[in-house]
């Protein structure tokens, strides 16, 4: 297609101020209305103006001739205007005095919630003649396929998996009923419903945190949280789509916490308590996470309120990396440490599980947080959105249950033995600590393995799936050591009674 010269007059001329006297082409030319380095129009004619993305990122490839009309050569570059700014995408190359060359620009477009939409993109040379071009972008067809995947996650995929995940919870809940624990009438129905229920304070406030009506509060303000951000975050899609987002976001970050949740209450082997407990953690690690949204923005607000003496992108990075996981793991371990003060929980392999149900309860609710108010599933790519949908339930969960079960284990272990017992509070200590600095590590290395490659946002399976790997591996040789030294317990109990 064929783009004709446009005339510029002296009058019209676009203005801008080179960012860099050093470099030939600044990787930015801002609008300036008072100076002027534009000598002239460049002859150049780009194809095609008018492109159809079927995918996101979309990469089409154009051709540019450019002729050079002047005695001397010249190099050619290629700027994308974003605002009031033009920022450098290619340096072209060179052409010789009196030379038409033709240049074929591979250009990576991304879908920003647009239908149809007309970037505005210059070529300049390096003595400043230019010429602008618009090309237009529509995603129609990119905006169905998207929209028929969502239909297709929500009517069809995450029912069944919702469907398969009750069977199975289903399962497990008739299995914890023929159970039975603890004294007499105990643990009941009855009790189930209870307030206040225990012989402590302590062991009545334990018990609210295994209340389904306590769950009931936490889970409903939760989901209402979501549902907020997600239609303040999603003005320009219809309703029917903003449900189907927080429908398949909810499934997914759902799917990896509940089975390891059910493998945590069977994984104590000696003496496993009821399924409630296990619960009641996992639904506080939601209320830890809930909280944390609130105190998190609340600093990064107060961040951006104080004097500029660091860069905003900069203080959100240490915000982010170091002052989240002191928030998140103190409101994990004050959880654990207000339900430790139930008789049942009695040695480190109750505090290892009890402490794990709280990481994987919190990083759910943040799971489904991040899938609904920080990855756009249309701008991001469903591809890209399913990928990090992955990585994080898998990667994320079991990091966050390691931070907490660590210090669960130290707190049980303590609680185990007779003469630490008046002061096993006191491990909350190095356990908070063990927990902070583990959460401050997996932060690390999550930073570390975002990279950006050819303008592509990558993740590099590199640092941080090998750090939990490691932590991973480490919980399980715990988990053996508290298995083991449960066993001892109660063989010793045994003897003594």
């Amino acid at each position: 297609m064929h783009l004709k010269s446009n005339s510029i007059s002296t009058s019209l001329i676009i203005q801008f101020i080179l960012i860099s006297t050093v470099l030939a082409f600044p990787n930015q030319l801002i609008i300036h209305e008072n100076k002027s380095i534009v000598k002239g129009q460049l002859n150049a004619e780009i194809n095609p103006i008018g492109i159809v993305c079927t995918e996101n990122p979309c990469l089409i490839t154009h051709n540019v001739t450019i002729s050079n009309e002047e005695n001397k050569t010249v190099s050619v570059a290629l700027y994308r205007k974003d605002d009031n700014k033009y920022n450098l995408m290619a340096v072209l190359g060179n052409l010789s005095g009196y030379e038409t060359a033709e240049f074929q620009i591979p250009i990576k477009y991304n879908y920003n919630g647009v239908t149809t939409y007309v970037g505005r993109y210059m070529l300049i040379t390096d003595n400043y003649l230019v010429k602008e071009f618009t090309i237009a972008e529509s995603w129609n067809k990119y905006e169905k396929t998207a929209y028929d995947a969502l239909d297709i996650g929500a009517y069809v995929i995450s029912p069944i998996i919702a469907l398969v995940l009750l069977f199975i919870l289903s399962l497990v809940v008739r299995n914890a009923e023929m159970r039975r624990y603890g004294k007499k009438d105990e643990y009941t129905d009855k009790t189930l419903f209870e307030f206040p229920y225990g012989k402590t304070p302590g062991e009545q406030i334990a018990n609210a945190m295994t209340n389904p009506i306590i769950w009931s509060l936490i889970l409903f303000f939760a989901v209402l949280l979501v549902c907020l951000v997600t239609f303040s975050t999603y003005q320009n899609y219809d309703i029917i789509t903003k449900m189907e987002i927080i429908v398949i976001s909810f499934v997914a970050a759902l799917v990896i916490p509940i089975i390891l949740m059910i493998f945590t209450w069977y994984a104590d082997i000696y003496e496993r308590e009821p399924l409630r407990f296990v619960v009641g953690m996992f639904v506080y690690g939601i209320f830890a996470a809930l909280i944390a949204f609130f105190l998190n923005n609340l600093i990064m607000y107060l961040a951006g309120k104080g004097p500029e003496m660091i860069p905003l992108a900069l203080m959100t990075a240490i915000i982010s990396i170091v002052a989240s996981p002191i928030i998140e793991e103190f409101l994990k371990l004050f959880g654990l440490a207000l339900f430790s003060r139930h008789h049942e929980f009695d040695d480190a392999l109750d505090g290892l599980l009890y402490g794990f149900a709280i990481g994987i309860g919190f990083a759910m609710y943040e799971n489904w947080f991040y899938f609904v108010g920080n990855l756009d599933p249309l701008t991001s790519g469903i591809d890209s959105w399913i990928s990090i949908i992955v990585y994080r339930s898998f990667f994320n969960t079991l990091a966050h249950g390691c931070f907490v079960a660590f210090a669960g284990m130290l707190l049980g272990y303590l609680k185990s033995r007779e003469n630490y017992r008046p002061y096993y509070h006191f491990g909350l200590i190095p356990g908070l600590f063990v927990a902070i600095l583990l959460h401050l590590i997996f932060n690390i290395t999550a930073y570390l393995d975002i990279v950006n490659i050819g303008g592509y946002r990558a993740i590099v399976a590199s640092y941080n799936p090998s750090f939990v790997i490691a932590i991973s591996i480490v919980f399980i040789i715990s988990y053996i050591f508290a298995a083991i030294d449960t066993k001892k317990n109660r063989a010793t109990q045994q003897e003594v009674a």
